[in-house]
């Protein structure tokens, strides 16, 4: 376990990683506004699960931890000695994977304790409350494992990363219904709210919940099996 323990105490024990708590209090911020204002409906859950965490806040949180994880033990050099110890590269990978989404659903604990009291406010059951919750832990788990494979791939991972959340998840898959066959966020939309009864229906997801659970392992599993083959093949410093 001693990848894991590296990647806890390099994730962890950083300043960037207690940065990334200001885009997880935006969902406490709008949340506990909606129920000040009484503005709590079907709506209000769907955007702020849906369109707020799923979309953007566990995306980017994922991102930076995922580069993290890899970036900085290939600088640090870390990375060549777990390369050069008796431990497979596909394990390598799948630790690094496993533990990263750890820390990210560490620090989007308190959004998830907030979606749940929301959910609790606007009484639309604890079946719709674990369906954004477990929407919440696949997102994490897929896009980590993509990210950490596209660590491995890019050397200006953060980058090609924050492009691929605000311009196609943020903005084409999100107008596009078509688009939303390939985007990691409409899979999570579609476990999170297609319970959701009397939701607008531009909120309603085109695509169903197995259909969105089942991809997104299937993301999670190849990344993870991608980044192991990946590391087996490139000249570490």
């Amino acid at each position: 376990m001693i990848v894991t323990r590296l990647t806890f105490r390099a994730l962890l024990l950083r300043k960037r990683s207690l940065a990334l708590l200001l885009p997880v209090a935006s969902v406490l911020f709008f949340a506990a506004l909606a129920i000040i204002r009484g503005d709590v409906t079907p709506d209000t859950q769907a955007i702020i699960v849906g369109r707020l965490l799923i979309t953007t806040v566990t995306p980017l949180v994922a991102l930076v931890l995922a580069v993290t994880a890899i970036g900085d033990e290939r600088e640090s050099g870390t990375i060549v000695y777990l390369a050069t110890a008796k431990i497979s590269r596909l394990r390598i990978a799948a630790e690094k994977t496993l533990a990263a989404t750890f820390c990210t659903l560490l620090l989007l604990s308190p959004a998830l304790i907030t979606i749940a009291v929301l959910g609790s406010h606007l009484g639309i059951g604890w079946d719709n409350i674990g369906r954004g919750i477990a929407a919440t832990i696949l997102i994490a788990a897929a896009y980590v494992a993509a990210f950490i494979t596209i660590g491995l791939l890019l050397r200006r991972a953060l980058v090609a990363g924050i492009i691929y959340i605000l311009v196609w998840e943020g903005a084409i898959a999100t107008i596009a219904p078509s688009a939303e066959r390939f985007s990691l966020t409409a899979w999570g939309r579609a476990i999170s709210d297609g319970g959701l009864y009397g939701i607008t229906t531009e909120l309603v997801p085109t695509l169903a919940a197995p259909t969105g659970s089942i991809s997104l392992l299937v993301v999670f599993g190849l990344a993870i099996l991608l980044a192991g083959w990946r590391l087996g093949r490139m000249d570490l410093p």
